[in-house]
């Protein structure tokens, strides 16, 4: 059976695993410690924080299709609720979207977990970039271990990773041109009492946030407390990268009490965390790349949008290639 290893497991690493693991034999590798990236759940205790994509909205019907059996699982739900805009501490009015909001259940990681069962997952292995001209490849990781041998090698991440990963690849394949990635922090917050207010979420016109989620609010969470999670604008975040860890938190916190129309309580978490390539300004979406010579593949978020559907069925997408190659 041909042997095909994965570097990356965020969604779009897992989602193309799930889709490859009957037809090969799959191994998804991880530099951090566990998989999901953007669909990463956050636990302190018994808080919990989607610190990543707080929702995703379903546009196709390849993509409703393919959401069905976590639906049927009750992994996956409609987060319902009002909307509203804050501005200086004040409710300017209701945002309306004509779009429905999903969420994982219990936690945004809960799809990465349903698709990881099954796949031999190791985490915390960093590999080390490929330099031989076509497959089988050797991996190793940054210390000289091997890893395996692989057919074909593909890499879900950011553009950046891939070029890493293969600097022999070829001038003209499309993640060796620069893309754009842009930060972006997220501020987590836990009080020991209930949400009282009727919205849900809210878009932040002034200071650095840009978006509030009442996490609490969302299906299968623990509504006897309130967890937020606050996400800055990027080009706040692309001028604030020095900011140290800890003085972070407190910043951030003092701009979210600035804005919200309420009195909060003492805060019983504060916590924050910088996501380096939350977003890409890439504009021409140039697909998953596949060369079949070299052995060599290539998906994520620079392949289609920053939107979870769009990177899920990129990830699809280059599984029937492969499929059919």
């Amino acid at each position: 059976m041909k042997r095909i290893a994965i570097v990356g497991a965020g969604i779009g690493g897992l989602t193309l695993a799930h889709a490859l693991k009957e037809h090969f034999a799959v191994t998804v590798f991880e530099k951090g410690r566990g998989a999901g990236g953007r669909m990463s759940t956050r636990r302190e205790g018994r808080y919990a924080f989607d610190h990543g994509a707080q929702s995703f909205t379903v546009r196709t019907r390849a993509f409703a299709d393919w959401l069905e059996p976590l639906r049927h699982r009750n992994l996956v739900e409609e987060w319902r609720g009002p909307l509203v805009t804050l501005s200086h501490g004040k409710v300017l009015g209701p945002r309306r979207s004509n779009e429905t909001h999903y969420v994982a259940v219990p936690g945004m990681n809960a799809i990465a977990k349903a698709l990881a069962d099954g796949v031999d997952l190791r985490s915390g292995v960093d590999v080390a970039p490929i330099t031989s001209q076509s497959g089988p490849h050797t991996l190793l990781d940054t210390e000289g271990t091997v890893l395996g041998d692989f057919d074909l090698v593909v890499s879900a991440s950011v553009a950046r990773h891939a070029r890493m990963l293969f600097p022999a690849a070829g001038k003209d394949t499309p993640f060796m041109t620069d893309v754009a990635m842009r930060p972006c922090h997220a501020l987590m917050v836990a009080f020991d009492q209930p949400w009282t207010e009727d919205w849900i979420a809210a878009r932040i016109i002034d200071g650095p946030l840009d978006w509030l989620s009442v996490d609490s609010t969302k299906p299968g969470r623990d509504r006897s407390v309130t967890t937020f999670v606050a996400q800055t604008k990027s080009d706040w975040s692309r001028h604030h990268v020095d900011i140290a860890a800890p003085n972070l938190a407190p910043l951030l916190y003092a701009a979210l009490k600035a804005s919200l129309p309420v009195d909060l309580p003492e805060a019983a978490l504060l916590k924050a965390h910088r996501w380096g390539a939350a977003f890409t300004d890439m504009r021409q979406r140039s697909g998953p790349w596949l060369d079949t010579t070299q052995g060599l593949a290539a998906t994520g978020d620079w392949t289609a949008t920053n939107r979870i559907e769009d990177i899920c069925l990129s990830a699809l997408a280059l599984a029937e290639r492969i499929k059919a190659a």
